[in-house]
């Protein structure tokens, strides 16, 4: 029987690759949103405040992750049953085609309150595809890559995740330049989100010509009732605990931050700029946090970088809100992103490490989904609503802490139970009933 050691490598390649394009178009679909959120909140709320309309554009946002959760109901049980492979490609069908839609709705002023209605349901479309993609995909790519190098193939995954911010930024930056603020609103807005066609297209025939992973078919060819009456419980609570940080981190710093930027009187141009330069160095921190938990172990990294971020994070935003030189605002957006980019790297593996191969999909999308519905939309949400309720520019920083240290309280958790091991040996984590 093909064990992951078998793997060859160049099938590896393929199979990490096809598993972070979904990835890609699901945050691509996401990061134009929230990068155009000024621009979509006077196309859709026009009648409101700047303020109000721009509270409106994020909880619209906020609503597709309202979603997710019943999109890993219906797609979770599906990954464990039939396999992992239809579940990332109706993801993938799901995603493109309601973003490709979004691009061609007509605007408020054209059709009225239809208009944002329409918007919600699209977006709630994208959140039950989100429901799958991100956690299939990282269960995909762990059950097929070796036991040593699961957290630095994992965090590829994580990658695509910030690549999709840095090509929706890209874009949004140059129909910015292109384009005059008047064109922008009236059409320019929606190319972004037509781009998602062509892109979920080539992702779709990459993920079809996909095979299941290894695990999965060795776990669907033995008896498994010990995995499936396993309490999943203390699995449930360390995995959300751990996703908190993961998902306000990213949500918060690549998609707010620019709108928060924006306030602090940068252009839009700009402000895009800073978060393309935070997405660059996020990019190549995700791999090195993987890497780094394949060697180290996860609970001791993910718990240094939790403290990092909870003592770092409101010095940064200290500095950020008094809108200094733009080089130094640079290094500030760089610095607040820092932690979370190199966190993901290492939660991705993490999730998986904690859960059966026969319960992946529904224990940890369902897990996951939930904690992503109550903290990912809301996270730009209730920054921007500290903002406006305190008056301090510094206030969103209390969210980012806040995260950070429930996520430390996990890891140190993970590391007092000594349930993940690193994986410089073929053993798979102890708090899981598998074979090695």
């Amino acid at each position: 029987m093909t064990t992951t050691a078998e793997v060859p490598a160049r099938t590896l390649r393929r199979t990490t690759l096809a598993a972070a394009i979904g990835n890609t178009v699901e945050t691509y679909d996401y990061a134009v949103y929230g990068f155009l959120a000024t621009v979509l909140a006077k196309v859709f709320f026009p009648s409101a405040s700047p303020g109000a309309a721009l509270l409106s554009a994020f909880a619209v946002f906020g609503s597709a992750f309202l979603a997710r959760p019943a999109g890993a109901l219906v797609f979770g049980p599906l990954a464990d049953r039939l396999g992992r492979r239809p579940a990332l490609v109706a993801s993938l069908l799901l995603m493109a085609g309601a973003t490709t839609l979004i691009g061609l709705l007509p605007s408020t002023n054209s059709i009225g309150i239809a208009a944002p209605i329409m918007l919600v349901l699209l977006r709630f479309v994208q959140g039950l595809s989100g429901g799958v993609e991100y956690t299939t995909a990282i269960i995909y790519v762990a059950e097929f890559a070796p036991p040593h190098r699961r957290g630095a193939l994992s965090s590829r995954v994580q990658a695509g995740s910030l690549a999709g911010f840095l090509i929706g930024a890209v874009m949004v930056l140059s129909l910015s330049a292109a384009l005059t603020p008047q064109e922008m609103l009236a059409w320019g807005w929606r190319l972004p989100f037509l781009l998602a066609l062509p892109i979920g297209a080539i992702g779709l025939y990459l993920r079809s010509r996909l095979g299941e992973t290894p695990e999965f078919v060795a776990a669907r060819s033995r008896l498994s009732e010990m995995e499936t009456k396993v309490n999943q419980w203390p699995r449930v609570c360390l995995l959300v605990g751990v996703s908190v940080l993961h998902i306000v981190g990213v949500y918060m710093v690549y998609t707010y931050v620019q709108s928060y930027l924006i306030q602090l009187h940068l252009s839009p141009f700009t402000a895009t700029v800073v978060i393309g330069f935070a997405l660059v160095v996020g990019v190549f921190l995700v791999g090195a946090g993987g890497r780094v938990s394949d060697w180290k172990g996860r609970p001791k990294v993910l718990l240094a970088t939790s403290i990092a971020v909870l003592v770092l994070t409101y010095p940064l935003f200290a500095v950020l809100s008094t809108a200094p030189s733009l080089w130094l605002v640079i290094c500030c957006v760089v610095l607040l992103s820092a932690g979370p980019a190199f966190y993901s790297g290492i939660a991705a593996i993490t999730f998986v490490q904690l859960v059966p191969v026969r319960t992946r999909g529904s224990v940890i999308g369902i897990s996951y989904n939930v904690a992503a519905a109550v903290l990912g939309g809301s996270a730009v949400f209730v920054s921007q609503a500290l903002v406006e309720v305190t008056g301090d520019n510094r206030a969103p920083a209390y969210l980012l802490m806040a995260a950070a240290a429930v996520s430390a309280v996990a890891a140190l958790a993970l590391a007092r139970r000594s349930a993940l091991e690193p994986t410089s040996s073929p053993q798979i984590t102890p708090l899981s009933t598998e074979a090695p």
